[in-house]
């Protein structure tokens, strides 16, 4: 996870934007992954956007009583889920 991350959501930033992948070495660039945001989220306490967590519960990916991503079962990935959901 970045350092700039930690500190701007210590600070309050209310968006990031996360895109898995984008990194380029050479010009010493490192995107956002997905997982960063939610070690953020988790670290800090925060919650995802009321709307963003109603969608992401509405896939069957949140779990709203304990506030935190869905475990899956064992072989299952989170595309098969949003299949399944759809």
């Amino acid at each position: 996870m970045d350092t700039l991350m930690v500190l701007l959501g210590a600070a309050g930033i209310t968006f990031l934007i996360g895109v898995p992948g984008a990194d380029d070495v050479m010009l010493n660039y490192q995107s956002l992954a997905f997982h960063d945001i939610l070690t953020l989220r988790s670290l800090l306490g925060l919650k995802p956007a009321p709307e963003f967590a109603a969608w992401l519960e509405r896939m069957g990916l949140y779990d709203s009583a304990g506030q935190r991503m869905r475990a899956l079962a064992p072989g299952q990935t989170r595309l098969a889920s949003l299949a399944g959901a759809a």
